[in-house]
């Protein structure tokens, strides 16, 4: 199976043989900026792990005492990486008692989908 590349189209060339842009960016910068926080936090494996546990319990939350036997970390640097994901909007949590629980924020991960779609 054979993909072909897409068409170059032919450009209008300014002085010292530069093209003018044919596109502008969509993003300004503000909505560029928000989505980079939640692009960042995505970007570390452990944190896409921990997304997709917090992920496949939902609709229950997950206590961070669920989450540190998964990982080969201490519970502060557990810690560290829900802050990141809390921070970025990609998690929610709530805290009961001395424990924090955690859960999925989608309208966070739909924003970056439907840009990147």
């Amino acid at each position: 199976m054979t993909t072909e590349a897409p068409t170059v189209a032919s450009r209008e060339r300014q002085a010292q043989d530069c093209c003018v842009p044919s596109v502008q960016p969509d993003l300004g910068p503000d909505r560029a900026a928000d989505l980079a926080v939640v692009a960042k936090a995505l970007s570390d494996p452990t944190r896409l792990r921990i997304v997709d546990a917090v992920r496949t319990a939902s609709p229950e939350m997950l206590c961070q005492c669920e989450l540190v036997p998964l990982f080969d970390m201490s519970q502060a640097a557990v810690a560290k990486h829900l802050k990141v994901l809390v921070g970025a909007g990609v998690l929610g949590s709530e805290r009961r008692g001395v424990w924090t629980y955690y859960h999925l924020r989608p309208e966070a991960l739909k924003e970056l989908s439907t840009w990147l779609s």
